[in-house]
């Protein structure tokens, strides 16, 4: 008798476990995942390749230690997928080296001396 009435009592149970999971409404679908969408600006990797040599040519400038500094807050940017900030410090370190190189005079420019 004791084993009857422990099997009705599972069988009542597990159907109303059953019935409820039935009843429950069904979890929202999740939504899916897109890749990111392709950006208009250039990849930060690129144009961080592209400072980077600058930089190397640029061991003279006076600007060069604002130049790294940028250069590697870009870097820090780039490497948490923020793109466009890290293009932005980018472009500040370029702007950096190349206004240097432009203020520089070469020796075609400098004026020549009466003597």
């Amino acid at each position: 008798m004791r084993s009857s009435k422990t099997l009705m009592a599972g069988l009542i149970l597990g159907v109303s476990l059953w019935s409820a999971a039935i009843a429950a409404p069904a979890a929202p679908a999740a939504a899916p995942v897109l890749p990111p969408a392709p950006a208009a600006e250039a990849d930060c990797q690129k144009t961080g390749g592209d400072v980077s040599a600058l930089i190397d040519k640029g061991a003279t400038s006076p600007n060069l230690p604002a130049a790294r500094a940028a250069f590697q807050i870009g870097i820090m940017e780039c490497m948490d997928g923020d793109d466009a900030a890290a293009n932005k410090h980018y472009q500040d370190a370029k702007k950096l080296l190349t206004d240097d190189a432009k203020a520089a005079p070469t020796a075609a420019q400098k004026p020549k001396q009466a003597g």
